[in-house]
């Protein structure tokens, strides 16, 4: 159980590092907060919506569905892999009210996803200010460790649980999530179906991730990600001795709120207070495909997830069927 929490805290440590350059987010209110609305969301966009794709990955490793008396805990590790378009934006197309790009600087900005950035604005009324846009974080990755329980229920049903404690990371904020799910094999309810020599499911899960990560502790500075998904999938899987072969095919819909905390002195403004919130919406079909190998009680899976927003997933757990 240490090494788990380790591993946790060491994946979303690797994450809050990254996201040090979102604090630049605070950078954009000056000038205009209308602006600094569409600017902070054409930067944060691939984070939310790979924070959301991969809330929907992991729930199973098998359509087969345990026993009354068969239960499975596992550590899972969906990891979302943003595509590369979303490594840069367009700041002329954000129709802004105050800036516009410097004359000679490029328009191509880098999202949080992104590398460097070569990008000014100057205010369009004087052009005596300006506005450096900031590097991204060059964040490959997006992921979302998991603890999994999984519990056989009467009628060829599985109830899962999932959740990740409330951590704390001192100087960079704090993270939890929790979900539910339900397999079904319903295939074993219909005659002509139940003979065929595979297991077939449907699924449902609901997760919801909270996060918090500190600016400025002194103003109460935050930027805060509430990030839920639900996912629909079709589900079948083939066991041999040792191996299981499973895939599913589905639904997806995630939607995060980002929302920027404390008191700000915003040049051109004023002092406001919790002065940008905006959300990311994703949804559409996925396939993927996994390998699951048990070794006596130990069960060790990897699997691959179509989609604008690619996922690998890993882990493994205790299993009794």
């Amino acid at each position: 159980m240490k090494l788990i929490r380790k591993s946790i805290v060491l994946l979303f440590t690797l994450m809050a590092g990254t996201l040090y350059a979102q604090e630049d987010v605070a950078a954009f209110l000056k000038g205009s907060l209308t602006d600094a609305e569409k600017l902070s969301k054409a930067y944060l966009e691939p984070f939310g919506k790979s924070l959301g794709t991969s809330l929907n990955s992991g729930w199973y490793n098998s359509a087969n569905p345990h026993g009354i008396l068969g239960f499975d805990i596992t550590f899972t590790v969906p990891i979302t892999i943003p595509p590369s378009s979303d490594k840069t934006f367009d700041v002329s197309k954000l129709n802004l009210e105050y800036w516009q790009v410097k004359s000679g600087s490029s328009s191509t900005s880098p999202t949080v996803t992104g590398k460097s950035s070569n990008t000014i604005l100057t205010d369009k009324a004087s052009g005596l200010s300006e506005l450096n846009m900031p590097n991204g974080a060059n964040l490959k990755f997006v992921p979302a460790p998991i603890i999994q329980v999984a519990k056989g229920l009467p009628f060829h049903t599985e109830i899962v649980g999932r959740f990740l404690p409330t951590i704390n990371i001192s100087s960079v904020g704090n993270f939890g999530l929790w979900g539910v799910g339900v397999k079904n094999e319903f295939k074993e309810f219909i005659p002509f179906v139940k003979r065929l020599p595979f297991s077939m499911s449907v699924l449902f899960g609901y997760t919801q991730f909270t996060s918090s990560f500190d600016i400025n502790k002194t103003q109460k500075q935050k930027l805060n990600f509430k990030s839920s998904g639900y996912t629909a999938r079709l589900l079948v899987s083939k066991s041999i001795p040792v191996l299981t072969v499973y895939g599913g095919l589905g639904y997806n819909h995630s939607t995060t709120d980002i929302a920027l905390k404390g008191t700000y002195n915003v040049e051109g403004v004023g002092t406001v207070t919790d002065p940008v919130a905006f959300d990311f919406a994703n949804n559409g079909f996925t396939a993927n495909l996994g390998l699951r190998l048990k070794l006596a009680i130990l069960a060790f899976h990897f699997d691959y997830s179509l989609g604008n927003y690619g996922i690998f997933n890993a882990g493994v757990g205790i299993n009794f069927r």
